[in-house]
């Protein structure tokens, strides 16, 4: 009877424990089912809302700009990788707010990025650059915040470096983002950054390159899901120059502290071997970010470093003049290499005295010693023969007052005056 009783009530037993797993297995189902019913029913048109923005991102890749080299092979300007802030228009669904949590996180003035915002449609869907070179400070402030900034984004872009700040700054020229002016041409992007001077303006067309570009699927929080389609970017032309680096730098040495130019030519060729102005810019800082407040200094500076003195400057051609003199007279035949003159420092003419640059004079001098001399007294006379009408017409068959052809841009001709006051340019 025992034995039974203790069977039976393990058949109790086990059958209670089925009926619980049973309960535990139906409220599991229900629980899965009321889950499913609350997303599909309640939360479905949401979760469509959200499925719907995985969209896909249009992200250009910049083309690597062409390295400028010296006639030896040295670079004379290179690239290194930045990081770039960009807005994706169309992802900015609170417009307002991103901006002002951007603007606090990188001391960047919401004027000044809502006026970027403004030039572009607002469901534009490529990046617009809002600032270069980016700290990679900034870089991990934005980072760690993403997702408090939807359509913020940083790309890694090639920018311009230099051997040193102000390096051959006029002769090379800078590169920045195209202006609104010079959108009007239609051969532009809005961001794409182009040559502005000196070379890289003049050679843009080769250095420039050829941009790529990725179609990259984002999620709803703008997280990369795949890339689905590159275009790799075609880099710029590798250009050789005439210039020399070691005279450049040479001439940039000797000109330290002082304004003026240096012009380094092989006068067998005519190759520029060097070129520089001084002072001079800060290449990297009209390449970056600059304010509008350095850029009035730079613009007010007493000293003019934005001028170019080696094409914008007038200066008199001082005593070089005298191959002119000489080449008008022996032409015309009011001069003769066996003309002599005796030369006492000074020349009188009516109530003027002018002085040689040699005090006490170079004594009796001809045309050949006059020139290797540099003798002033004997060419201040030989200009009243030769006659000052001639002597402007020989000065422009020499180029003066004309231009050289260097198509650097700015270039200034400069004045040949003639008799009676006029003058040419």
């Amino acid at each position: 009877m025992e034995l039974k009783t203790t069977a039976a009530d393990r058949r109790e037993a086990w059958a209670r424990r089925v009926l619980a797993l049973a309960i535990v297995t139906a409220v599991g189902f229900v629980a899965l089912l009321g889950q499913l019913w609350y997303l599909q029913v309640l939360e479905g048109g949401r979760m469509h809302e959200l499925s719907e923005r995985n969209r896909i991102r249009v992200r250009p890749v910049a083309a690597p700009r062409g390295i400028l080299f010296d006639r030896n092979g040295l670079a004379l300007v290179d690239n290194r990788p930045a990081f770039t802030l960009s807005l994706i228009p169309h992802e900015l669904e609170d417009r307002d707010s991103v901006v002002a949590r951007l603007s606090v996180l990188l001391k960047i003035p919401a004027g000044e990025l809502l006026d970027a915002l403004d030039r572009v449609p607002a469901d534009s869907i490529r990046p617009l650059r809002v600032r270069r070179n980016l700290t990679l400070e900034d870089v991990t402030k934005v980072e760690e915040r993403k997702l408090e900034l939807p359509g913020v984004i940083v790309e890694v872009e090639p920018e311009r470096t230099y051997p040193t700040s102000t390096f051959a700054a006029h002769l090379l020229g800078y590169v920045r983002e195209v202006s609104d002016e010079q959108m009007k041409q239609g051969r532009y992007r809005r961001g794409d950054m182009i040559g502005q001077s000196g070379l890289e303006r003049l050679l843009d067309e080769y250095l420039r390159g050829r941009d790529g570009g990725e179609r990259i699927e984002v999620d709803a929080l703008g997280r990369p899901v795949q890339v689905v389609r590159r275009e790799e970017p075609a880099p710029g032309a590798q250009v050789f120059t005439t210039v020399d680096r070691r005279i450049q730098e040479a001439a940039e040495r000797a000109m330290a502290g002082h304004a003026g130019a240096v012009v380094v030519m092989d006068p067998r060729t005519g190759d520029v071997l060097a070129m520089t102005s001084s002072p001079a810019f800060p290449l990297d800082r009209l390449t970056g970010n600059l304010d509008r407040d350095e850029w009035v200094r730079l613009v007010r500076d007493p000293m003019a470093p934005l001028m170019n003195r080696a094409l914008q400057g007038q200066y008199p051609p001082a005593s070089i003049f005298k191959i002119i003199v000489a080449a008008a007279g022996l032409q015309e035949g009011s001069l003769t290499p066996m003309d002599r003159v005796y030369c006492n420092g000074e020349f009188h003419l009516g109530n003027w005295t002018f002085k040689d640059w040699k005090p006490g004079g170079h004594g009796h001098v001809d045309l050949h010693s006059a020139l290797a001399q540099s003798c002033d007294i004997f060419f201040y006379q030989a200009g009243l023969k030769v006659g000052a009408d001639t002597i402007a017409r020989y000065a422009h068959a020499f180029g003066l007052g004309a231009p050289t052809g260097i198509d650097l841009g700015g270039e200034r001709f400069g004045l040949v005056p003639f008799s009676g006051g006029r003058t040419r340019s």
